[in-house]
Parts: C-alpha cells; sequence; structure tokens
C-alpha cells in the first residue's frame, strides 16, 4: 500500500503539496509561517481573534470604526458595535448625533463655535449667532469678525476690509468711499484715480493718481518731470533725470550732456571736419601721403585701407582731380611684377604742372604709391604705407 502512495504522489506532485498546505492551516499556522493557538487566526505576522479584535472582525483587515468593538454575540458572524454613549456612526468614527457639535444631528452637520444639545445647534453667547438662521443648514459665528456675517447675519465686508467690533472697516491706508451703497469700496486715495485725494475725486483721462494728484500719463519713452512728459535722453533741461539741466553751450544726447557740434553729428557722434554721414556714422578718413595734408585727406564710408582699383582712383582724383587714367593694370615691380597699379597723369597742359603717381592695389605693394612731377611714371621700390 505504501508503495501504491508513492507512486502516486510522483505522478501528481501537486496534489501533495496543495494537501499539505490544508494540512498547516489545520494546525494553525499561515502562509507566511506564523503558527497561532486554537481560536486565533494569523492576520499577516499577528495571531488574532476575528470574533473580538476590532481591526479584524469577522476577517483579516476588516477593521470597526474608531470607538466600535467587535462581538461575535449569540451569531456566527461577529459584528462592530458602538458603545452606548456613541450609537451613531459617521464615516469611521463613532459618534452621538445629539451631542456632537461636529455631527449634531446629521452626519458632518457642524455647529461651528456653537454647542450640539438635543441634535440642535445652540449658539451663545452673543454676538455667537446661527448664521444662516437655519437649523437645518446654519453654523454658529461670531458677527462681531465674520467677514461673511458682519453684524448680522449675511452682511458681508467688500474685499480690503475686514470686520472689527461687528463693523466693517477698511484697511490702512485705504478709506471707505461710498458708504452704504452698492457701490462702496475701499479705496486708496494716495494711488486711485476714481477717488484720488478724496472719495468721488476721478482724474481725467490720460491722468493717474500719484501721492493724491491727478498728474498726466507720459507716453512710453518719455517721463513726467514737475508736470510736463520729457525725453531724459535728449531734453538739456532734464538731460538723464528730472533734476539734472545741461549747462550752457551743452546739448543732450543719450541722456549725457555733451558740448554742441559745430560740424557734423551723425547719430549721437560729432564727426569733425566731416560733410556726410554714413547712416548713423562718421565718415572714414583716408589720405595720400604727398603733397599738403590738407588737400590729400578726404572723406567716404568706405572703410579705411580698402585697396581695389575703385579706391585706387578715388585716391588719384584727390592727387590730380583733372587727370588722366593711363592703366589700372600696370604691374610692378616692372620685372618680376605681383602688384598691379593704377597709372594715373596730370594734364597735358602747355606751361602746365605735370607728373604722374602709381598706386599700388594689390599684391605686396598694396598700399605704396610714386608720385613724380614729370611725365615719368614709375613704379615704387620701396614696401610701404603711402596711402590708406
Amino acid at each position: 500500500m505504501a508503495s501504491s502512495f508513492t507512486r502516486w504522489v510522483a505522478r501528481w506532485p501537486w496534489v501533495a503539496v496543495v494537501l499539505a498546505a490544508i494540512a498547516v492551516a489545520g494546525a494553525g499556522c499561515s502562509s507566511s509561517g506564523t503558527s497561532c493557538s486554537a481560536g486565533q487566526t494569523a492576520c499577516g505576522n499577528v495571531c488574532v481573534d476575528l470574533q473580538t479584535d476590532p481591526l479584524h472582525c469577522g476577517r483579516c483587515n476588516t477593521s470597526c470604526s474608531a470607538g466600535a468593538s467587535c462581538n461575535a454575540g449569540t451569531g456566527s458572524t461577529p459584528i462592530c458595535e458602538c458603545p452606548a454613549a456613541q450609537p451613531d456612526t459617521c464615516g469611521l468614527k463613532c459618534v452621538n448625533q445629539q451631542t456632537d457639535a461636529a455631527n449634531c444631528g446629521a452626519c458632518g452637520r457642524d455647529c461651528g463655535l456653537g454647542t450640539c444639545l438635543a441634535a440642535t445647534c445652540v449658539c451663545s453667547p452673543a454676538p455667537v449667532a446661527l448664521c444662516p438662521n437655519d437649523p437645518a443648514s446654519g453654523t454658529c459665528v461670531d458677527t462681531s469678525t465674520s467677514g461673511s456675517n458682519c453684524g448680522n447675519c449675511g452682511n458681508l465686508c467688500v474685499p480690503a476690509q475686514v470686520c472689527s467690533a461687528s463693523s466693517c472697516q477698511c484697511l490702512t491706508p485705504n478709506s471707505t468711499c461710498n458708504v452704504g451703497t452698492p457701490a462702496e469700496v475701499c479705496a486708496n486715495t494716495s494711488t486711485d484715480s476714481r477717488n484720488c485725494g478724496s472719495c468721488g475725486n476721478a482724474c481725467a483721462a490720460k491722468q493717474t493718481c500719484s501721492f493724491g494728484t491727478c498728474v498726466q500719463i507720459c507716453s512710453p519713452g518719455f517721463t513726467l518731470c514737475s508736470g510736463v512728459c520729457v525725453d531724459l535722453k535728449t531734453d538739456v533741461a532734464h538731460c538723464g533725470s528730472c533734476t539734472h539741466p545741461c549747462a550752457s553751450g551743452q546739448t543732450c544726447s543719450g541722456g549725457t550732456c555733451q558740448a554742441i557740434c559745430s560740424t557734423l553729428t551723425c547719430g549721437t557722434t560729432c564727426c569733425a571736419d566731416r560733410t556726410a554721414c554714413c547712416g548713423t556714422s562718421c565718415p572714414n578718413k583716408h589720405q595720400n601721403f604727398v603733397g599738403t595734408p590738407d588737400s590729400q585727406t578726404y572723406y567716404d564710408c568706405v572703410p579705411s585701407g580698402t585697396y581695389d582699383r575703385v579706391t585706387a582712383e578715388t585716391a588719384a582724383r584727390q592727387w590730380a582731380p583733372n587727370g588722366n587714367r593711363i592703366t589700372t593694370t600696370q604691374s610692378c615691380p616692372t620685372l618680376g611684377g605681383g602688384s598691379l597699379c593704377l597709372v594715373w597723369q596730370k594734364p597735358l597742359v602747355v606751361g602746365g604742372d605735370a607728373g604722374c603717381g602709381v598706386w599700388c592695389y594689390e599684391g605686396p605693394f598694396a598700399g605704396t604709391l610714386t608720385v613724380t612731377q614729370t611725365s615719368s611714371c614709375p613704379c615704387p621700390s620701396t614696401q610701404q604705407l603711402d596711402w590708406y
């Protein structure tokens, strides 16, 4: 018989496991391995009496309401029972709706500052009152401090007011305007454009209230100085600030007092000895290092030190305005080359001033210049800065 049972277990091992688990449970052990005495059950790692434990009443993890006990009674299934002094259940708590101020007459019926007597909210002493005056929905509030029931039920204080001594009062520095009307409001008469300086004194359009006085509103970029809108970047009487005037003979530019420009102003810069701006910038200075400085200095919008055929001819015309272009592709030095140059000759007039110039603009001799007082036009022999 034993060998026959052994063969059965080998064929059906999972059935044997189930039977073993049932045997363990019958001995008072849980799946966690906790062993409990007779009459107790393992709930997790704790042995409890499901007939009496309020945290595990009838089965594991079934809790009674706070204050209730687990009582098996005469039935087979235990029940949760509240004590006689707290016979009612509200949520997960045993209460007495006859006396509980938070559950007076019904769950959630809150008496507020009052007490509960015979399932009715009792509000006393005055100024505590039932608001709204409805036994089914009202609560006890202090009408001397309640912002929603100030002085009496339903009297609502407006924003910026507080209820003090049963009266709605505005918080400092506000004042009460339009008292007793639907338009009653707390207003700061120092800044309120509708009540500027005093209640009801409204500022005109395009004005604002500043320190209790209606003043002009300035457009963007302008500042109010002594009642007048000014541009602090350009106003000589208010340069940079309302209290900073420029001295006589000065102008205001960018909020800074500056000497008046007697030549040319480009943007905010005074450009001395110039004749035309390059947008908002001063023109660039150029010079041929020949002749007199005054006659060989000129200005344009081309960056100084730019070398090409156009700038070479501009420089040559400054030297001889009525001259003749001989060539723009002279190679210098003559033997071997390496630099391109412009050859410019003064007018060939009988008895006139003769001369020839060579302006190199490309290659290693760029920026060099040779000028003669004859019709000969030699290449520069030395690399140096002769024009820019």
